[in-house]
């Protein structure tokens, strides 16, 4: 049964809309955050072929989908966040990809408003997602987006994270068990706080439903660190690209692919399953 008590869009406008003048000047500082944005997108594009048609969710500043139009494919951006928006209609006015980039405030608890569109990909990068307690809130609306065979690419955060666990030798307990606390943990945007979520791959491919094949999931930063360690890595940037290097071998098996900072799910529509 799904539960929208626990989601809270007013503050997540107002947190990513505060973030949205940081965010790009963020992580371009960012060592772990380039390295995360690349290996999703050099997997997306294993799913991908020429001519496809994406549909984002929580789209950001609009990174990804400047990546992708740039690639020759069709995207339709569509964020919450007033600062979001205002940001992607900024950077791409002046580019030549009005053919390329469609720009729609709406939620993906919302997906509805888009309409009868079809997408050959659903993509949700660095855990937009996780902003809800139940992700049918959104799956729901996928099988009617998607061409069939289309793909759903998720990039989410799990509820084993090591990096975090670790903290416990610190004396940060709250800290390293938030993300296994029953209902959720607090995250703080800008000063502005939020209820956030975690959901493991299981449940990630049960809120696909019996429609949909999970084809991949994989591992985004276990002996990485997280983006958010920027002193770690800017004081031992050899320590961290090694530990990039490592992750980039081990991410995808198992149970290695099961945690992290980030896991990656892909699926595919199959209306033709036995059963469906």
């Amino acid at each position: 049964m799904t539960d929208q008590t626990t989601f809270q869009p007013d503050k997540i406008n107002a947190a990513f809309t505060k973030q949205s003048v940081v965010y790009d000047k963020y992580e371009e500082g960012n060592l772990v955050l380039k390295w995360m944005r690349e290996q999703v997108r050099n997997q997306a594009l294993k799913f991908l072929k020429p001519g496809d048609r994406i549909l984002e969710l929580n789209s950001g500043t609009g990174a990804d989908a400047e990546f992708f139009a740039q690639k020759g494919f069709s995207v339709y951006c569509t964020d919450l966040s007033d600062g979001m928006i205002e940001q992607m209609k900024k950077k791409f006015s002046g580019k030549n990809f009005s053919d390329k980039v469609t720009i729609q405030q709406c939620s993906f608890t919302e997906l509805d408003k888009i309409g009868n569109k079809k997408f050959d990909m659903i993509f949700s990068n660095f855990g937009g997602l996780n902003c809800i307690s139940d992700l049918r809130l959104a799956t729901k609306f996928f099988t009617s987006l998607l061409n069939e065979n289309g793909k759903v690419f998720l990039v989410l955060l799990p509820p084993v994270c090591p990096w975090e666990l670790i903290q416990v030798l610190r004396g940060k307990f709250s800290f390293a068990f938030r993300r296994i606390k029953s209902g959720g943990a607090q995250a703080n945007i800008e000063g502005i706080q939020f209820r956030t979520f975690y959901f493991s791959a299981n449940e990630v491919r049960d809120s696909l439903g019996r429609n949909f094949k999970v084809l991949k999931t994989s591992s985004l930063g276990i002996f990485t660190p997280s983006p958010q360690m920027v002193r770690f890595q800017n004081q031992f940037p050899f320590i961290t690209k090694l530990m990039t290097k490592i992750d980039e071998i081990i991410s995808g098996v198992f149970p290695f692919n099961r945690i992290g900072d980030h896991i990656i799910v892909i699926a595919e529509l199959n209306l033709n399953q036995p059963g469906v």
